[in-house]
């Protein structure tokens, strides 16, 4: 864990936030190196996504793994091992998980709305 100095006191920063962070910054150098027509805004939204599925986490040993985990998926890409569409399929994903997710947003609004307007959508008329 990465610790900085604030004021008299140590605070510790989260490892998955300064993994964020370091993929989120070079997602220009890799969207560049790879030759991926993307906007980077997108990609850092895919990204995002990507950490947002596992949000809900709270096993130590797991977490660690997935920080483990993004940390060589982020190395190996920088290094170039992978192929232009190995990282394109991964892009793509987290960004179908993003459409996903608004998706279901939308759905739960639109219930909302329902709700407020008195209409009630879960029982048939006879």
């Amino acid at each position: 864990m990465a610790l900085r100095l604030s004021g008299n006191k140590l605070v510790g920063t989260n490892p998955a936030v300064t993994v964020y962070r370091h993929i989120t910054k070079q997602v220009p150098r890799v969207l560049t190196l790879y030759d991926i027509n993307m906007e980077p805004r997108e990609a850092r939204l895919a990204v995002q996504a990507f950490f947002r599925k596992n949000a809900d986490v709270k096993d130590p040993r797991v977490i660690d793994m997935l920080i483990s985990k993004a940390n060589m998926e982020l190395e190996e890409t920088l290094m170039q091992w992978k192929q232009k569409s190995h990282l394109v399929t991964l892009l793509d994903s987290g960004v179908s998980l993003l459409n996903q997710k608004s998706q279901e947003f939308d759905e739960f609004e639109e219930g909302l709305d329902n709700f407020f307007a008195g209409i009630d959508t879960n029982h048939d008329e006879k």
